[in-house]
Order: C-alpha cells, then structure tokens, then sequence
C-alpha cells in the first residue's frame, strides 16, 4: 500500500493516516492475510517489495498523484492490479483512471478483503467483481459500478487499527484513534456527511481498549487525537467516556486532542473534556458572519463561536480555530468581520488556519461549482483543491468579491497562520505544562491537607482537586483581564490560590484588594506565577524574536510580567503579608547551550546577583496571609527542582 503525503506534507507532522492501519488489521483478523507493506509518496520502493497488490488511498488534492503513479506502475509492472480507495474516488467514481484497474467506495475493511480473496484465489474475474458490493472497475474499455455497500453497522466488529505498520512507516506519527465514523450536520463545504451518511459508534470500552494499548505500546505519545468529525456530540456517551477515562487513572497518563462544533459546545462539554485531559480542541469557526455561517452551517453564529472561545479559554483548553474566505456569497464586509474576530481573539485561538473555500466532491460547494461553469467533466486539476489560494488557478467561486480584490484579502489572512503546522513538539508541550502543573500542586497541597474551602482563579485548571480531593474548590477565571467576583457563591475562604492568574488581569492590585475580603482570618492566597527573569525571555529578546506560548512567560493572554520583588512590592501595597517565597526551577534542553555562554559573558557583571541565581527558575509560588496572622520576620526565598516528564 502507498500513502500519498501531498505537497504540504513533512515529516514532523503528527497524525498516523489510521485508514491503513485499519485495513490491515481487517485482512489479518478476516483473510488472515498479513503480508503487508505500507510506502510514502515512494513508487520504487514499493516495488521494490514485489507485491501482488498495490492499494493507493487519496484525497482530491492528492488524486494527480494517483494518476501519475499508476501510470508509472502499469508501465513497469503492467501485471500487477491496482486498487484506489480514499474519499475522492468515493465520491466521483467517474474519476476512476484507466491506469487503475478497480476503485473502492465508502468504507473499504469489507470491500478490500472480499476483492483480496477473489485475488488470491484468482478468481478477480468482471463476473466476480460486479458481485462485490462497492466498487467501480474496467471491463472492457468501460467503467462499471457494483451495487452500493451496506455500512458496517457494529463498529466494535472492525478490529483496532494495526499500529505497528504505521509506526514502522514512520516513527514519528502519533497513533490517534477513532471513537466514532460519520458526522450528522449538513455544511454545505464538507463530504463527511455523504460520505459516512450516518454517524455510528464505537463502544466505550472499545475505545478505552485502544487508548490503554496505546499507552501501553506507545509510552512517549504524550497525547492521543481523537479524529472522529466531532467528538463531543452525544453527551451521555461522553459522561460515559469521561468516567472510563478517569476511573483508570488515563487522564493522569496522557491528554486528548478533539474536535467540536461550537454552536453545541457548553459549559458542561467543557467540563468533561477538561476532566478528561483534554488540551486541544479543533473547532470550525469558518466564519464570523452570521449570514455565512447561516448559508454553509445551516442554524450557528458568530456569538456562538465566540462562546466557545471564552469556555475553551476559562477551562485552560488550546483552541485550534479553522476559518474559511472567498465563500459563493461571501462579500467584503463578511470577510471583514472574519478577519477581525481573528484579529480580536487571536490570544484566544492557539493555532488559527484560514484556507480558501475550496469545493469537493459530493459537496453542495462541488455542485456550485460545476452550476457556474468553474468544473466541468474534464476538469483535472485536482490538486489546486487543497485549500490555499493562488491568482493564476485557484478554483474562485466569490460572486462578490473579484479575484484580483481578494489577493490582498487573501494575504492579510495569511498572517494568522505565521506559526506553521502542528508538529510533534508542540503537541509534546501540552504534556510537559500537565506535569509541571502537577508537580507544582502535589507540592503545595501537602501543606493544606484539611482546609475547608479553596478559591482557584486561573485559565489553566491546576490539578489540586486531585490532590485534595474532599475539599470544596471553587473556580473562577479571568476573562477579559478582569475578575467577577460577584459571580461566586461563596464569600470566604481558607484559601485563594491564583494559578498565572495575575498575569492576566489589567490590575493586578486592584484584584487583590478586591480578593483580601473573601480571605478567612487565618487563610492564606498562594500566587504561582511565571518567572520574569526566566532565560528563556532574555534568550528571545537577544534574538529579536516574540512568540507567544500557551507554556511560557510569554503567554498570548499575559498583560504583565513579575519577578518576585515586583510581586512581592504588589503583596505589599494590597496590605497582605509575605510567609514563603519559592521558586521553582524547571529544566529546558534547548536553554542548556544559551545558559551555558551568557553564563560565561555575564558572570563578571552579574555575580552574586539576584538575577544571576535565578534565571533558570521558570516560576514563582508567593504566600501570603493577612497582617496580623504574620510575624514580621520576612521569609527566605525556597528553591525547588521540578522534573521533565518521561515520554516527551
């Protein structure tokens, strides 16, 4: 089998293509057939293997790919039968090239192993063929289509994905896991839906199954994508899932990648993938125009999208947010509030990606397409469909906005996407900021065993209802660079504990004056803040850069920086008195060179400096009561040493 990686493909990219991996494992479990091989993008060396069978799978982006390999293929091995499966030839088996003997539409596991028999037994014959339920072949110069394959109504029936292939294919990908195939709403830009037409279910404990073999035979994955179209839909089947999760400790081991739709995406969804050890959620946004939204949606809007923002940002979940422009009816002013929403939410949205509304078979913006004379029957161009945009061949289908007016649109969107791809080192940090935090908090609650009431303010939940779990925790985040204290129930606390809270409020004083009244008499406001003398924030100023981090001192929503005398001075002007000041030092692989030669440029001026002695702390935890419950000795500062968590 051959994967076609595309043009925008690299090595560093995370997802393992679990389509493969899938059949593989239905041959094996049902035709016992394991002589497998699977190549990238690498026609020679899968000929190399002297196959019997060569299975392509392709996109519509990649499907010249295709053509040019088989024809590549029948010319050197003209014997060899080719099969095509993937979404494109699914949905436009007229497509079906005449290099490739036989295409497989819909869900393949059933389809290929019938075919596979047939060749094995060397019985492929027209005849045979036409009897397999799904596909479109040659026979005679002619395409022919079988009947319309039934959908595999038990998914549980379709063994786990054989992950060991895509792991010896590439090491670098990330084993993700399907919980369910299909989606249930109708966007007028996306296949899914004729393509799965029902949305079916994994069991859940299938799906704990898998994720416990991934952790098992995939200790340094730090986290596991679940890609099914939208996860958190059915929301029992999600409290089921969260339960699983937590009742054998998974969400201590590993977090999750999700996708949701916004216009269903609560505060109790939120919850639960915050329960679960979910870091990232992928929404499509597409647009910040209600009237767009209404027209390729169907029933959502602008505010919605922006709920889910604000709920992704209160309960510390990373936002991957996917927009599109140069829709059919989409005018200037619609792309306008797109672009400003962005631009207003961008602290917001850790991984924005803006790409060109792009039609694809089997969807109503194909259709649209082919209505205004954009497609016709001899259209081959296939891999200008990949959703980027460019002047001279880019299928353009604004009415409202010509296409030499959108290149500068197109440009202006373009600097969202100045971070990249998703690599494999950034999801890794997700994993390390959860075993920074952890460590942090096993630490502090140690020292408040038995308290009656905590008050936590932050945007990234810490782990200290874990670690004291029969205290009442109340939660609060800031949003919009401010606290609203009056949304809370409860009026006073044994403890106040801001985790990188102060960071971002607009005034910080103010904040604490406003929290000293809801502190007990004797209780006691932990403040754990980033380090502002951290290296790594001398290191980007030295070399002209700043780019904000979701586990940095330079976080998107951060409006100020402390170090520890500045917070201390803040302390002290809110009336609160020091009782413990600690650092917390946390080890970076890639600061060890940079810490090394400014070591040795400004030891002469720095030495015995305050500076000098704790740049490599990345953090700072302040303690503090009110006056009266404190002696006056003032405390001396701790030092403590967190660990990198294995499995990077």
């Amino acid at each position: 089998m051959m994967y076609l990686r595309g043009k925008d493909f690299d090595q560093s990219k995370v997802i393992a293509p679990l389509a493969f991996g899938y059949l593989s494992a239905y041959l094996r479990e049902y035709l016992n057939f394991s002589d497998i091989v699977l190549t990238i993008d690498n026609p020679d060396a899968l000929l190399a293997q002297n196959p019997q069978i060569i299975g392509i799978s392709s996109f519509t982006e990649t499907f010249e790919d295709v053509i040019r390999h088989a024809r590549y293929f029948k010319r050197v091995a003209p014997e060899i039968p080719i099969i095509l499966g993937g979404e494109h030839i699914s949905a436009l088996p007229e497509s079906l090239p005449e290099a490739v003997d036989i295409g497989i539409l819909g869900e393949g596991e059933e389809t290929l192993t019938e075919v596979m028999d047939l060749y094995l037994r060397k019985e492929a014959t027209p005849e045979n063929l036409a009897k397999v339920n799904g596909l479109v072949f040659w026979n005679q110069g002619q395409r022919v289509m079988s009947p319309a394959r039934a959908w595999i109504a038990d998914l549980d029936k379709i063994p786990a994905p054989d992950r060991f292939l895509l792991h010896e294919t590439n090491s670098n990908w990330q084993q993700a896991i399907f919980t369910a195939r299909g989606c249930p709403y109708k966007c007028t830009f996306c296949a899914s839906t004729r393509f799965w037409q029902k949305t079916r279910y994994h069991s859940v404990d299938r799906v704990i199954e898998e994720i416990e073999y991934i952790r098992r035979h995939f200790p340094n994955q730090a986290l596991i994508a679940i890609n099914d179209d939208l996860f958190p839909l059915n929301k029992k089947r999600l409290k089921q899932m969260v339960e699983a999760i937590r009742a054998r400790g998974i969400h201590r081991q590993v977090g999750f990648v999700l996708n949701a739709r916004a216009s269903v995406f609560d505060e109790e969804i939120a919850q639960l993938v915050q329960a679960m050890s979910g870091q990232v959620v992928g929404f499509g946004f597409e647009s910040a125009s209600d009237h767009v939204l209404t027209s390729i949606k169907g029933k959502t809007s602008a505010r919605e999208n922006l709920k889910a923002l604000e709920l992704c940002e209160k309960y510390g979940l990373a936002v991957v947010g996917n927009f599109m422009a140069g829709g059919p009816d989409e005018s200037l002013e619609d792309m306008a509030k797109t672009w400003w929403f962005i631009e207003k939410n961008k602290h917001r949205i850790w991984h924005p990606s803006v790409g060109l509304a792009t039609p694809y078979p089997g969807t109503e913006f194909w259709q649209k397409a082919e209505t205004m004379g954009l497609i016709t029957p001899a259209f081959e161009r296939w891999n200008v469909l990949d959703l980027g945009f460019r002047y001279e061949d880019s299928v353009y289908m604004n009415s409202q906005v010509t296409r030499e007016e959108f290149v500068p649109i197109y440009e202006q969107f373009r600097q969202f996407q100045a971070r990249g791809d998703l690599s494999r080192e950034q999801f890794a940090q997700f994993r390390v900021r959860q075993r920074y935090l952890e460590q942090v908090f096993e630490a502090l609650a140690q020292d408040y065993q038995g308290v009656e009431s905590i008050l936590e303010i932050g945007i990234e939940r810490s782990p200290l209802h874990e670690a004291l779990p029969e205290t009442a925790i109340s939660y609060l985040s800031p949003l919009k660079g401010e606290l609203k204290l009056e949304t809370l129930q409860k009026k006073n606390f044994s403890l106040i504990v801001l985790v990188h809270a102060l960071e971002k409020l607009r005034d910080p004083l103010k904040a604490l004056e406003a929290l000293k009244p809801l502190l007990a008499q004797d209780g006691e406001l932990v403040c754990l803040c980033y380090h502002a003398g951290h290296l790594s924030l001398l290191v980007d100023l030295l070399k002209g850069r700043w780019e904000p981090q979701l586990f940095a001192v330079h976080h998107p929503a951060a409006l100020r920086f402390f170090a520890a005398q500045n917070l201390s001075d803040l302390f002290e002007a809110a009336d609160l008195s020091l009782v413990q000041q600690e650092y917390f030092k946390f080890p970076d692989p890639k600061l060890q060179d940079a810490a090394r030669q400014l070591n040795e440029l400004l030891a002469p001026v720095l030495a015995n400096s305050k500076a000098a002695q704790t740049w490599d702390c990345f953090s700072l935890v302040l303690k503090a009561r009110h006056p009266q419950a404190v002696s006056s000795q003032r405390p001396e500062a701790r030092m403590t040493e967190l660990a990198l968590p294995q499995g990077r």
